[in-house]
């Protein structure tokens, strides 16, 4: 029964993150190698504290991403950046 459990914890944990990750990949690219609307810095060579300092701060800026970044949470930031970063 704990197998089951700890199973449908991680089965729900990976499709969230596939859910929020579907968003960034619309103008950062499947693997994050693109530029978002031809100007940011390309996620995949950023490094991973990189990618939290500047999802933090897009949570408070007055930007496009801030409507992206604010719906994060610490936990979700720090798994782009593990994914994603270098």
């Amino acid at each position: 029964m704990l197998i089951k459990i700890i199973l449908l914890f991680i089965t729900i944990h990976v499709i969230l993150f596939a859910s929020y990750i579907k968003v960034c990949q619309g103008c950062h690219g499947k693997t994050f190698e693109k530029r978002a609307l031809g100007r940011s810095r390309i996620v995949k060579d950023l490094k991973k504290d990189e990618i939290i300092k500047k999802l933090k701060y897009f949570k408070t800026s007055n930007s496009i991403m801030k409507s992206y970044a604010s719906r994060l949470s610490e936990k979700q930031i720090k798994q782009i950046a593990n994914v994603f970063g270098r």
